[in-house]
């Protein structure tokens, strides 16, 4: 028997909370770059031919950063255990793999 706040899926209250927390610093972070722009349209360091663009390029960054998440956090969530088991001993094995070959720079000698 399911808790009945889980509704359909085992992990569907879990991924509402992600996008919805993601999405609510989105949307902040859009507004405070759009109301940037919007004063320095007014104080004169933008034109109001680039506002209009950066204004877009913020909305569409927006949009692009709740898409990934969303798609990100519904494959996470209709993944089995075992499949994300191995998604996870994949990135361990990559992190381990990059720490292993970083190596200190060597300094050029001057003569």
């Amino acid at each position: 028997m399911k808790a009945p706040f889980l509704f359909d899926g085992d992990d569907l209250m879990y991924a509402t909370n992600v996008m919805h927390g993601w999405s609510q610093i989105v949307e902040s972070l859009a507004i405070i770059a759009i109301t940037m722009t919007a004063l320095g349209t007014m104080l004169g360091l933008v034109k109001p031919a680039d506002a209009l663009k950066y204004c877009g390029a913020i909305a569409g960054i927006a949009i692009v950063l709740v898409l990934i998440v969303s798609v990100l956090v519904e494959l996470w969530s209709s993944m089995s255990l075992w499949q994300k088991a191995i998604v996870a001993v994949m990135g361990f094995t990559v992190w381990r793999l990059r720490k292993g070959r970083r190596q200190p720079r060597k300094k050029k000698e001057e003569e």
